[in-house]
């Protein structure tokens, strides 16, 4: 019988690294992907945090082979739509993360570990602790805004909020939470897939993404 790994996200920067643990586990074990995305955020206030996440969502599926399945739900049925899809792919395994875990058991007031280990016996459920399904520093940003970079005379591009017909790229800017100034990230598109850049003090040096800075100094 083949493995299915159904992996339980929503919006947020752990998302991606949930996912990420996920194919890792699919990858050993030689089985099938899913990837669950619960679409519960408030359509008008968090419309670019949903689509730079969902951006990432849709890349990383294809990147990992796995099928991304949306679904638009509210706290009080969580529970069902985990079941109703882990039925629907045969789910032999299912991975949420510690963090969702304690949100979600806030909202339903009960255990979703628990509610899900007594309605779904045949599936294996992983619970992937906090410091595993994070970054080594927590997702300190406010909500994203639109915005967009003006290229500079030496290269680097210029933070700016108001639209005009010459910009070089349109984004989402996420500034740092302990910050007075354009300090931050920077996420757009760009050759069909999503980069991250550092803004400082609302300039972009470089347009490396993040996590490639990261392989060069490993």
């Amino acid at each position: 019988m083949a493995e299915n790994i159904l992996v339980c996200v929503n919006y947020g920067h752990h998302g991606a690294r949930l996912i990420k643990r996920g194919s890792e586990l699919a990858k050993t074990t030689e089985a099938n992907l899913y990837i669950l995305v619960f679409d519960s955020l408030p359509q008008d206030d968090y419309k670019n945090d949903r689509e730079v996440d969902m951006s990432i969502f849709k890349e990383m599926a294809a990147d990992y082979g796995a099928e991304l399945i949306v679904e638009e739900s509210h706290a009080h049925n969580i529970t069902k739509v985990i079941k109703r899809i882990a039925k629907e792919i045969d789910a032999t395994q299912i991975v949420i993360g510690q963090r969702v875990e304690n949100l979600w058991t806030a909202l339903i007031g009960g255990s979703i570990i628990d509610i899900l280990l007594h309605d779904i016996p045949s599936a294996d459920l992983h619970v992937v602790p906090k410091p595993r399904a994070d970054e080594e520093e927590d997702w300190n940003f406010e909500r994203g805004i639109t915005a967009y970079l003006y290229k500079n005379d030496d290269h680097t591009y210029t933070l700016n909020f108001d639209h005009k017909k010459n910009c070089d790229y349109e984004g989402v800017f996420f500034k740092y939470l302990q910050t007075d100034f354009n300090n931050g990230l920077f996420a757009f598109q760009k050759d069909n897939r999503v980069f991250e850049v550092r803004v400082n003090d609302g300039i972009v040096e470089s347009l490396v993404d993040i996590d490639e800075e990261k392989d060069k100094t490993v």
